[in-house]
């Protein structure tokens, strides 16, 4: 399906007057999160939209660790890379998280839907503001980090839908 949407954008004849744009997403580098996104436009007011992200944080106290794809669609007032958008978008995530004594690791996978404005700064800089919230099926497991040979060990297996948020951006995006 990627494929298609790449394909699509690269022989589209309204996408090769519009920009493509790569970004980094500034509050996920304060939680250690590396994270890229692109914006590659597919019409004169639609673009798809693959965010990636990767934590690799694991120590004795906290692990943060996780990888998850956000792929959408982002539906423009004006033109892509400017402007207000909405968007729909797909968040699939693995994750490890915890602290010294709990941890919980599974994945989760949902649609969303998110609101956005891109300020031009410059040709080719923007800043970027995207909010989203979705729903979201969950599955993981919760144990203690570490029990004692001496001790029974429990783990709880869960899978729960939930509505929570799934983008929160403060983005900075070159534009090609």
């Amino acid at each position: 399906m990627l494929g298609i949407f790449l394909l699509s954008a690269g022989f589209s004849p309204a996408a090769r007057a519009q920009f493509y744009s790569v970004r980094g997403n500034g509050l996920l580098l304060l939680t250690g999160t590396l994270n890229v996104g692109c914006d590659i436009a597919l019409t004169q007011k639609t673009s798809f939209d693959l965010g990636v992200y990767a934590n690799p944080i694991k120590t004795e106290k906290l692990s943060l660790m996780g990888f998850g794809l956000q792929p959408g669609i982002r539906f423009w007032r004006f033109e892509p890379n400017a402007g207000t958008f909405w968007g729909v978008h797909l968040s699939g995530a693995w994750y490890d998280i915890g602290n010294k004594s709990k941890t919980r690791k599974g994945f989760l996978i949902g649609p969303g839907f998110s609101w956005g404005h891109c300020w031009l700064i410059s040709k080719r800089f923007t800043i970027g503001l995207e909010l989203g919230a979705g729903l979201l099926y969950m599955q993981d497991t919760k144990r203690a980090r570490s029990t004692p040979y001496t001790e029974d060990e429990y783990i709880y297996h869960s899978k729960r839908l939930t509505v929570a948020p799934t983008k929160a951006d403060v983005s900075f995006v070159y534009l090609f």
